[in-house]
């Protein structure tokens, strides 16, 4: 983990000291029993005091412990463990019981074979990191009722059960730099429930520290401005006349400060809908369209006026062609 001084890395080395007892009958695993010495010494100069070393070695729900002194930065101890498989942790404690440093969970097979080396490696112990989320001023506040906590990769779900209750957590983190965000949900944990994908950003965790964390969701001002703007009068005196090009369409002009220009539709069929037929708006009051060959009995023309904000108005009244 990023942030580690290397000079708080501990070097443990556990020599197994396995006597093979005399076997004239069976006996189970969890009977047999080998003495093992762990012999601890503190490879590091500047730390805290270390005054107890309490040695776990566990397999499921079968824990033998023993706590030995400290003396000299060196410790040692012989336990009486049945030969199979088992994990093996150390914890290095001070006068107050703090934990200081610990090793992670290293499997060890105890077998009647000889002596064996384990080395540990001892880091700073975790810290303890509280998180408060402070939902005072986020416009969900009554609805946000999950939080995923997520610290590189790990990822810690707290959950209230209404929205008069605070949202927070107690996570034991080891010592280091981490990239740290907190999503928002509602009421489950499903991605359509999430209120905000969360900003990262990074904390760090010191040694034998109990950090703090009071975090609120980031939000920005939105300055929301409108105004009211009906719809343009549709066009009057729509007149239809034959021209050599097609046919003509004529109307008067729409006398309004917001007017951009006209749209003409035409329907070929009542079960059709009418069809733009100018993308663009027109500037002036007129338009020619051009016939094709073969065409309906009869179309109906409509115009409309357009906005600025491209608010198309009402429908002129219906104008039938017919050729």
């Amino acid at each position: 983990m990023n942030g580690r001084s290397s000079r708080h890395l501990l070097l443990l080395i556990i020599s197994a000291l396995l006597i093979t007892t005399s076997a004239c009958t069976p006996q189970s695993s969890l009977i047999a029993k080998t003495p093992v010495t762990i012999l601890g010494t503190l490879a590091s100069f500047e730390m805290p005091e270390a005054v107890e070393a309490r040695i776990v070695i566990s397999r499921n729900k079968h824990v033998v412990e023993e706590t030995v002194p400290v003396i000299n930065n060196e410790f040692s101890a012989t336990l009486q463990v049945p030969i199979g498989e088992w994990e093996v942790t150390v914890l290095l404690v001070d006068a107050e019981g703090m934990v200081l440093f610990q090793s992670k969970a290293q499997s060890m097979k105890i077998a009647p074979n000889g002596p064996q080396l384990l080395e540990l490696v001892l880091r700073p112990a975790d810290s303890q990191v509280h998180v408060s989320i402070d939902l005072e001023q986020y416009v969900f506040r009554h609805v946000a009722l999950r939080a995923r906590i997520h610290f590189n990769d790990e990822v810690h779900e707290v959950v209230r059960e209404d929205s008069l209750s605070p949202l927070e957590g107690i996570i034991d983190l080891t010592p280091g730099s981490y990239e740290f965000k907190i999503e928002l949900y509602t009421e489950s944990f499903r991605v359509g429930d999430r209120l905000g994908p969360g900003a990262w950003e990074v904390i760090h965790v010191r040694e034998s520290e109990e950090l703090y964390i009071h975090w609120s969701p980031a939000s920005e001002a939105l300055f929301v401005s409108g105004r009211v703007e009906t719809l343009l009068p549709a066009p009057t005196n729509v007149t239809l006349r034959d021209v050599l090009e097609g046919v003509s369409l004529t109307w008067d002009p729409v006398i309004h400060r917001d007017l951009v220009g006209y749209f003409v539709f035409a329907q070929t069929s009542p079960l059709e809908r009418f069809e733009l037929l100018n993308p663009l708006p027109l500037e002036e009051p007129h338009f020619t369209y051009k016939i094709e060959l073969e065409q309906p009995p009869e179309i109906n023309y409509v115009v409309a006026a357009v906005s600025a904000n491209g608010l198309v108005g009402y429908y002129s009244h219906p104008q039938i062609w017919n050729p």
